[in-house]
């Protein structure tokens, strides 16, 4: 397996321009590892967003929102 980056360019803005090569096993296990990437942080947001949402139910049960009153608008222009 083969995988050489060269840098090309530093950027100013600490990012750099880069070249990355490689063979096809090199392809395979950049593929590989980046789908099992991808796939952990999914799982890892979904149960995140499961988190929220059972602590979100569990506030509005402990804090229920009152609804606000109506209140009328009065102009006060030329009152003064």
């Amino acid at each position: 397996m083969e995988i050489k980056l060269r840098v090309i360019k530093e950027n100013k803005d600490g990012s750099a321009n880069a070249s990355v090569d490689f063979d096809r096993e090199g392809l395979e296990f950049l593929v590989q590892e980046g789908l099992l990437r991808v796939l952990e942080d999914y799982i890892k947001q979904n149960k995140n967003a499961q988190k929220g949402q059972k602590l979100r139910k569990k506030l509005a049960s402990t804090f229920p929102v009152k609804k606000a009153k109506k209140t009328k608008s009065v102009d006060i222009e030329g009152r003064c």
